[in-house]
């Protein structure tokens, strides 16, 4: 078993659904069919069982670092509007498998968007279709249903307490159960703003007919970090063998961090370009603090080199203290459980060709196969440092361990990977072991193999054991940095950034390639940078993305009002600075515009209305191959290039690289655009049809906090007195008088 006192939680939670044992169960007048509280707290094993009931219902199917859980919505595949790594340059449109690009965020100007309408259930806190007459009942599977649960339990904890005279498991008990109520306030107030907050506390205790208002932002900062610092005060900073991924004090502490860092951020501070901002330096206290004592506990220890670093993701038996997982989700490899218990990665990124099943992984758009750092840490240009078509040269240690590509060998295999098109009649076929046409569309030079387990073995992907690291040490680090940067301290600033590198191998030349950023914009344009080199493919990116609205700046952008001759697309550059915006020189805010705004500040390019580029191998693709198979596959250079791996030395490496460009050129393959070579249907971001063909991401100013649902908000619900989120529509319409009273981005 790979987690024990995970699986004992779950067998025991089963339990208490069942029949209790007993010779003189005939004699005793009780209904057996369930458990009371006086039997499950009295026993600290029941107890312990309900609470991984609590825990299978927000993290149960957090199941990949990239598809998230029930109620803990970070990336889950249904929900924030379609998959939310979708969003960001790390994946494109199409992947993991089934999924399929989103057309609420597609360049067809004319999409029409109903206040909420683009976000899959579950809505808001409450599911909106039933909440006829209060939206604070508590009938289906989100929010407040859940912080009912979590409250009723530490109620029952302190009631009961005394039966079982042990202070520290009741307290260690209740801390992980506070932990668990602060984590998904967290994530709803990422998501929807402020919302009511329900703790155990009389006041907070609402009545049958609560009409609770939405609390300001920064009261919900608040209470989120106080559940937290309470958590930290009652748990462990570790736990020992039978206990080991449980949440500890550290956790609570860096979670705090977290918090800090998400309300200084622009999308909830207007006082962001503020370097005296109270906001920033509360999120730089919470993180030196969580750094101290993850310190003390001896986190952070264990990735001095980059092999370390590689193997953090899956080398640490169960039982055992990883030094680098400051949250970590236990996965089992036992299918009698639930497969929802077991860790999906390894399918969703092994191609066909390694684990004979259906899957071409996850390939990389051309925006993070270029974006990683070289070898000495600075930053690729080509013509410079840096050559596209040997993509593959002198890069950070980092891109060997996040990248395959051609004459790779799959951890744990003896599969050479190939990635290149060839012609076959009037279609195409890729190497990556997909057959048919299909298989060549949306594909890529490059795929990620970041924390692939070289012990799951073939076959059994669906079921692996591998722990999910949620918080990483080094985002702790990352946190401190950029809280440094906002506030304008260069020195420390660099002195983070340089420990990340340091710990992968970076040559410390020129502050390890980092350089010496000219002013404020550029040390948090270098944070940022680092976070997504460091947490790429971590499921972290798209938090960034909102919390710095990097998708527009806050200047606004809105396809409706840029149309091209009535057609179903529009002309992006036009769009940016129109429309609604956050940033709109009211209450504090400043007034952003198209060549004023955080991207222009941070020297960054707008995501929307950019698309991902597909780069593909490509031989001979004007003449059709006789056959169906690979042409190549018998070619003596080909044959010739050993498996590259992921822990070569730079010479074994640069000698496979020479062997390699020895196949590219003797064959006169090509790197070529998808869509140049093949046509549109073939792009990472296209298809057939003329929208797609002019698919652009067209994310607006109002997506970056999410509004009240309309079957929630409508008059007809007796809720009228709920205020909506501002920026959202109740009109089934794109333009005209936006609509919603609720601020989230506020001046201190």
């Amino acid at each position: 078993m790979k987690r024990k006192w995970f699986t004992i939680l779950i067998l025991g939670t089963c339990l208490l659904l069942n029949t209790a044992c007993s010779d003189q169960f005939l004699e005793e007048k009780r209904d057996y069919s369930v458990f009371g509280p006086e039997d499950i707290f009295k026993d600290p094993n029941q107890a312990n069982a309900v609470f991984g009931s609590i825990y299978k219902k927000i993290l149960g199917k957090y199941n990949s670092p990239l598809c998230g859980s029930d109620i803990l919505m970070r990336q889950d595949q249904d929900n924030m509007g379609g998959a939310n790594y979708m969003l960001t340059e790390e994946l494109a449109s199409g992947y993991p498998i089934g999924m399929t690009g989103n057309n609420k965020y597609k360049g067809v100007h004319h999409k029409t968007t109903k206040a909420g309408n683009h976000l899959g259930n579950p809505h808001y806190w409450n599911y909106g279709k039933n909440s006829t007459g209060n939206y604070n009942n508590f009938s289906k599977d989100v929010l407040f249903p859940s912080i009912y649960l979590i409250n009723c339990f530490i109620d029952e904890i302190e009631r009961y307490r005394t039966q079982y005279l042990d202070d520290t498991f009741w307290d260690r008990l209740k801390g992980q159960a506070i932990f668990a109520r602060a984590w998904l306030y967290l994530d709803a107030v990422r998501l929807f703003g402020g919302v009511p907050y329900y703790s155990t506390s009389l006041e907070d205790t609402p009545s049958v007919d609560d009409r609770s208002p939405r609390m300001p932002i920064d009261s919900c900062i608040e209470k989120i970090c106080a559940d937290f610092q309470q958590a930290a005060s009652l748990l462990p900073p570790k736990w020992d063998s039978e206990n080991m991924g449980r949440f500890t004090s550290v956790a609570a502490l860096a979670m705090i961090s977290r918090v800090r860092l998400y309300a200084a951020s622009p999308v909830f501070n207007a006082s962001w370009d503020n370097p005296q901002s109270r906001r920033w330096k509360a999120a730089l206290d919470a993180g030196l603090a969580a750094e101290q004592a993850a310190n003390e506990a001896g986190y952070g220890t264990s990735v001095n080199d980059i092999n370390a670093w590689d193997q953090m993701f899956y080398a640490y038996a169960a039982g055992s203290f990883n030094p680098e997982a400051i949250i970590m989700i236990p996965k089992n490899s036992n299918t009698m459980y639930d497969a929802t218990y077991s860790n999906k990665w390894e399918k969703y990124i092994r191609p066909q060709a390694i684990t004979s099943a259906s899957g071409s992984g996850f390939p990389a758009p051309k925006q993070m196969i270029d974006l990683f750092p070289m070898k000495d840490g600075t930053r690729p240009v080509a013509g410079q440092n840096y050559d596209p078509l040997k993509f593959y040269r002198d890069r950070d240690p980092r891109f060997y361990r996040t990248f395959a590509f051609s004459g790779c060998e799959w951890p744990g295999t003896t599969k050479q990977l190939w990635l290149y098109v060839y012609k076959y009649g009037n279609e195409y076929r890729y190497t990556d072991g997909t057959p048919g046409d299909a298989g060549a569309q949306k594909k890529s030079k490059a795929i990620v193999w970041k924390m692939s387990d070289p012990t799951v073995a073939v076959g059994s992907e669906d079921y692996a054991g591998t722990d999910i690291l949620e918080y990483r040490y080094a985002e702790l680090l990352l946190n401190i940095a950029e809280c440094y940067a906002a506030t304008g301290n260069s020195g420390k600033c660099i002195e983070y950034l340089s420990r990340i590198r340091q710990r992968v191998g970076i040559n410390s030349a020129n502050n390890y390639g980092i350089g010496n950023p000219s002013n404020k914009y550029a040390l948090i344009e270098a944070c940022l940078y680092e976070r997504r080199v460091e947490l790429a493919y971590e499921g972290k990116r798209s938090w960034d993305m909102r919390r710095w609205l990097l998708y527009e700046g806050g200047a606004g952008f809105d396809p409706v009002l840029a149309g091209v001759d009535g057609k179903n697309y529009y002309n992006p550059e036009n769009a940016w600075g129109l429309g609604w915006k956050l940033y709109d020189g009211q209450a504090g805010r400043a007034n952003y515009s198209k060549t004023n705004n955080i991207l222009t500040m941070l020297g960054l390019n707008r995501f929307s209305g950019t698309k991902h580029v597909g780069e593909i191998w490509g031989y001979d693709l004007s003449t059709p191959q006789p056959t169906e198979s690979d042409p190549l596959q018998n070619n003596a250079a080909k044959l010739a290039v050993p498996h590259i791996k992921k822990n070569m030395t730079d010479a074994e490496r640069n000698a496979a690289f020479d062997k390699l460009e020895a196949f590219y050129t003797s064959n006169s393959l090509v790197t070529q655009n998808a869509i140049n070579a093949m046509g549109p249907k073939y792009g990472m971001d296209s298809g057939t049809s003329d929208s797609d063909k002019n698919w652009l991401f067209s994310w607006r100013g109002w997506y970056y906090v999410y509004p009240l649902h309309y079957d929630l908000y409508d008059a007809s619900k007796g809720n009228t007195w709920l205020e909506q989120t501002v920026g959202w529509m109740v009109a089934n319409a794109n333009d005209g008088e936006q609509d919603g009273t609720y601020v989230y981005c506020t001046a201190e």
